[in-house]
């Protein structure tokens, strides 16, 4: 697929029509560097870049270009957990950790919705309240995580 083709590519997210934009040209790039998109509403809505290729170096690309408050922990995870490792058994935990975690923090607003929830929480003395704040959380996180590549 060309660079005009990329540009010229629309999807759907949610009820929103979104353009993939590239962040850098596409040519001339070194081998290995995965090219990295943002989504642009065309409703002028906040930009959330779409999902990356589900690789270690794609996601740790996109963290580093979209959400870099992660990179830290996830490059001490890794350091931790997998770069020395010689079994690759921990890779697929490691990766829907990670793949949830940017899912959420790609989106600035939908972050906060779901660190408000949690605080309020927190502080919630009805117990049941507090419960259906806590699964609401659980529930955007967990939709947020079943993201594919590309949305």
């Amino acid at each position: 697929m060309s660079a005009e083709d990329l540009r010229a590519t629309a999807i759907r997210i949610g009820n929103r029509r979104a353009a993939l934009t590239p962040h850098r040209h596409l040519t001339g790039e070194p081998k290995g560097i995965p090219t990295l998109m943002t989504t642009e509403s065309f409703e002028g809505g906040t930009a959330v870049p779409p999902m990356p290729d589900r690789t270690p170096k794609s996601l740790r690309a996109a963290i580093a270009q979209h959400a870099p408050q992660l990179l830290v922990d996830f490059d001490r995870h890794w350091r931790r957990d997998i770069a020395d490792a010689y079994d690759l058994a921990p890779v697929p935990a490691f990766m829907a950790r990670w793949w949830g975690e940017y899912a959420l923090a790609r989106d600035p607003e939908l972050e906060a919705r779901v660190h408000r929830l949690e605080d309020e929480a927190a502080q919630e003395g009805d117990y049941a309240r507090a419960k259906a704040m806590i699964e609401e959380a659980g529930r955007i996180r967990r939709t947020a995580a079943k993201a594919e590549p590309g949305q």
